[in-house]
């Protein structure tokens, strides 16, 4: 990975670490996403696999982060991948949380709240319309360009086909705010309405400036009886 020189650490989750780097030929700014590669009998995980192709099947749209390139390296003598993306300077949970927080709380002007709720509904429309299902929309997974008023879809890893059949995934641990109610119930046969309950819970939080469904997991594991 010489090609690109890390500058700071801005992101950590489940399956990695997110840097903003910057191409040292060309200047360009760009992300890049480290997966950890436990690597099994079976290779490089599915996880990162299914992001791959996805992102590859749906990053033409203006409204989906785009996929530069992957990389691979090695760390220690161990395989790495890097997921190369465009550079967006933020997330719409930081941006609204800047609103809510600091000396001058106020109000996200509407015209960005319509703005952002139109881009994010074109971008999962073309999820749809190619036959992807997210399903882990949130504010943390939407990229935002300030300057610009952009907002993109991002992470990827949790999506799924249509067509493919659904393993049953709700002990994973990830945000459940978003979820839809059957989701939540541990069902595995459902469609776009997933997606949609996550847009109508992203739209309330622009306009509330906190989460409109806010839960621990632990009582909803209870509460349902998936314990």
């Amino acid at each position: 990975m010489e090609k690109y020189e890390k500058l700071e650490k801005v992101g950590e989750g489940t399956y990695g670490k997110v840097y903003k780097a910057q191409d040292r030929a060309t200047g360009q700014l760009v992300a890049l996403k480290k997966t950890r590669l436990e690597m099994d009998e079976e290779g490089i995980p599915p996880t990162a696999l299914r992001e791959i192709s996805l992102l590859r099947l749906l990053s033409q749209s203006v409204y989906v982060v785009r996929l530069l390139s992957v990389e691979q390296a090695n760390k220690n003598g161990k395989p790495v991948l890097y997921l190369v993306f465009e550079f967006l300077d933020t997330d719409l949970k930081k941006f609204v949380d800047a609103y809510r927080k600091g000396p001058n709380p106020r109000p996200l002007p509407t015209n960005v709240i319509k703005n952002f709720l139109y881009q994010l509904c074109k971008g999962v429309a073309h999820c749809h319309s190619h036959g992807v299902l997210h399903r882990d929309l949130k504010p943390q997974n939407l990229l935002v360009d300030k300057e610009k008023g952009i907002l993109k879809i991002a992470d990827l890893g949790l999506g799924r086909a249509f067509t493919v059949p659904m393993k049953s995934y709700t002990h994973e641990i990830v945000t459940l705010w978003y979820r839809a109610p059957e989701v939540l119930l541990g069902s595995t046969h459902y469609s776009t309405g997933v997606d949609i309950w996550s847009v109508g819970c992203i739209f309330a939080e622009m306009v509330r400036r906190q989460a409109l469904f806010p839960g621990c997991w632990e009582l909803l594991l209870r509460s349902s009886g998936l314990e």
